[in-house]
């Protein structure tokens, strides 16, 4: 059947789907660009096909994977996991719709002639963190891991594929048939090949190390002939660190990357969290001097600085990476006015970091510091003119929200926003009683 044909035969099976082009194929499906006129987008539609030369064992565990992604559908609630918008799973006909990413995936940013910067690779490495512990928490193993299935957009905004071979908790325990052995053998850890392990949590961590490796050195960390010498190697070999072949890469990251792929399963990471952390301090410690790059300019740090202030305490996660993106960072010295007295405003300010003062009519009226929020009244429908002036007194750094961002932000999110703005306006009003109380 020719590409043509087979285009016009989907296309007249997903009528409510307009098909654009063919994107790709694999071993078990064919993916194509569609439009949903529906919700006004462009999606991704995976349609399970057989390979005439697959063997009947293939055929079942391509069904079989693709019935798992399929089951996943508007289950994976993450920013950095595509979303599975609906699926379609008949004897005759299969499909999946899923959300559709234009960028490509990380496999060319493999080549040692197009790698990402050294701070780049630890952004989209924390943001595959995030998303794989999100997975972890609801009980999934990713089980293949590879750059193949990491999407990325825009900038370092990344998004993970394919969860096919993803296992859950339960399954993993109730079914004793399961194949242990799926995913790509150069990302496959030491004690899958040589079964003296389930798949889990640090396994999937070796799996991501191994791509944290490939992006840094541009190359895997072992090479052989044969998938048998390859297996040979990873189970009974180290690798040499990613610096070896790229001598751009800071000895600091090579450490995690060696450590999310040691063969000792004892010595690699033990949770994704533990993962993360190391990635953050390297932001702290080294790359606010050493990269290009900005440490408060990175949402590596910026989601670690959310995390710990009080205002974002309550925030879901994924409401944290909303807060990101709909958010504006801006650092700030001392003496500059970031509210004006009488002027109008259509944002509000929360300081991240440092001091401000505020005032009305050259009166001090108060102090604010890190965590504290300024200007809501401007999204709580209070559109008159600014009635003080808030000041830095300090270095600060100032995130910036548009009322009207928040208005269209998702219902979770604002949820917690006004949660929180009322904590503010109730310990405000309470502090102003006591004061009149003293006046008194």
């Amino acid at each position: 059947m020719s590409s043509i044909t087979d285009t016009q035969a989907i296309s007249a099976r997903l009528t409510r789907y307009r098909i654009i082009r063919e994107l790709g194929r694999g071993a078990s499906g064919k993916v194509y660009l569609a439009e949903d006129p529906f919700a006004q987008r462009n999606v991704a539609i995976k349609v399970l096909y057989s390979d005439p030369s697959a063997t009947p064992e293939d055929l079942a565990m391509y069904k079989q994977m693709f019935i798992t992604e399929a089951a996943l559908a508007g289950k994976l609630n993450n920013p950095h996991i595509t979303a599975i918008y609906d699926a379609v799973v008949e004897d005759s006909f299969s499909y999946i719709v899923m959300e559709y990413v234009e960028g490509g995936t990380l496999e060319q940013y493999t080549r040692p002639d197009n790698l990402l910067q050294p701070a780049q690779v630890v952004e989209v490495i924390f943001k595959c963190v995030r998303a794989l512990a999100y997975a972890h928490h609801i009980g999934l193993t990713h089980r293949d891991i590879k750059p193949g299935n990491i999407l990325i957009s825009t900038g370092v905004n990344i998004k993970i594929a394919d969860f096919g071979a993803a296992i859950s908790k339960e399954k993993a325990s109730a079914d004793k048939t399961m194949v242990e052995q799926v995913g790509s053998p150069a990302y496959m850890a030491p004690e899958l090949i040589t079964g003296g392990a389930k798949a889990g949590e640090t396994t999937d961590i070796y799996a991501l190390g191994v791509v944290m490796y490939y992006l840094l050195a541009g190359r895997l960390p072992f090479q052989a002939s044969s998938a048998a010498g390859l297996a040979y190697m990873i189970a009974n070999t180290d690798a040499e660190p990613p610096s070896a072949y790229h001598p751009g890469v800071p000895k600091e990251l090579d450490n995690i990357a060696m450590k999310a792929m040691a063969r000792d399963r004892s010595a690699r990471y033990q949770s994704w969290e533990d993962f993360g952390l190391d990635l953050t301090n390297l932001w702290k410690a080294d790359f606010a001097t050493t990269t290009k790059v900005e440490r408060d300019e990175s949402d590596t740090a910026r989601f670690d600085v959310l995390k710990t202030l009080p205002f974002f305490k309550t925030f879901p996660e994924n409401e944290i990476w909303e807060v990101l993106r709909i958010s504006k960072w801006r650092k700030l010295p001392a003496g500059t006015v970031v509210i004006k007295e009488g002027d109008r405003g259509d944002s509000f300010f929360i300081l991240a970091g440092g001091y401000c003062k505020v005032t009305r009519e050259g009166k001090t009226l108060s102090a604010l510091a890190s965590g504290d929020c300024l200007g809501e009244m401007s999204y709580l429908g209070q559109k008159e003119q600014r009635s003080a002036t808030v000041t830095t007194t300090s270095e600060c750094l100032i995130m910036k929200i548009r009322a009207e961002d928040l208005t269209n932000a998702s219902p979770l999110c604002k949820h917690h926003f006004d949660r929180q703005f009322l904590k503010v306006l109730v310990t405000r009003l309470d502090s102003a009683n006591q004061q009149i109380s003293v006046l008194s």
